[in-house]
């Protein structure tokens, strides 16, 4: 609880979905940038699962498991006698990495040069494709953006106005657009509000002159 991995890679398998960046680890479960973006390009699927399913995590943030790798065996050619525990990797929390040791089946006072190739094979793994289920939301049980709404194709991007609906305008989080994050939704909210006010001041306005 309270660690904070700076270079992680989620994923949801068998599926593209996938987000980078910065994972937090709570008292309930994982949160911080990385969990936020996939939360967000995964809404629908989750939504649909009912926010069960099975995610990836790669704790180093490199794609090739071959250059994960390489760098154990860096650190194993550096310091042989050492126990592995005493050496930070990936800039992983010394907690975090203890942990993944013991996932690995290793104990953590195992010295680098009594690592074989069969528990390097198994590290590596769980370094970059360790599984876990999801089971539910955050503990809070509300979501601060929403997914879905109005479809962009419906309107007028540059007015935001019905095509269907003459004079009728949209803006906020009714249209179908969700950034990764509050901040970005924010934005689109203020945007599209502004817009969508000139539009329909300008076409009220012009109408009330006839």
């Amino acid at each position: 609880m309270g660690a904070v991995i700076p270079h992680v890679r989620l994923s949801i398998p068998a599926t593209k979905l996938c987000s980078a960046g910065i994972l937090l680890i709570t008292h309930w479960g994982m949160s911080g940038p990385a969990t936020l973006k996939l939360s967000s390009y995964a809404a629908r699927f989750l939504h649909e699962r009912h926010y069960h399913c099975p995610i990836s995590i790669n704790w180093t943030g490199k794609t090739n498991q071959q250059k994960v790798a390489e760098d154990l065996l860096h650190q194993q050619r550096l310091h042989p006698q050492k126990q592995m525990s005493t050496t930070k990797v990936f800039e992983l929390p010394t907690r975090v990495w203890h942990y993944l040791l013991q996932r690995s089946t290793l104990n953590p006072d195992t010295r680098w040069c009594d690592l074989g190739k069969k528990a390097l094979h198994k590290l590596v793994e769980v370094l970059t494709n360790d599984g876990y289920l999801v089971e539910g939301k955050g503990t809070f049980k509300e979501e601060f953006v929403t997914c879905g709404g109005v479809s962009l194709q419906s309107i007028y991007a540059n007015t935001l106005e019905s095509k269907v609906i003459p004079g009728l305008y949209f803006a906020g989080e009714i249209l179908d657009v969700d950034g990764i994050t509050g901040g970005f939704n924010l934005q689109a909210a203020w945007t599209t509000g502004y817009v969508a006010g000139k539009s329909a001041a300008s076409t009220f306005g012009r109408e009330s002159e006839h």
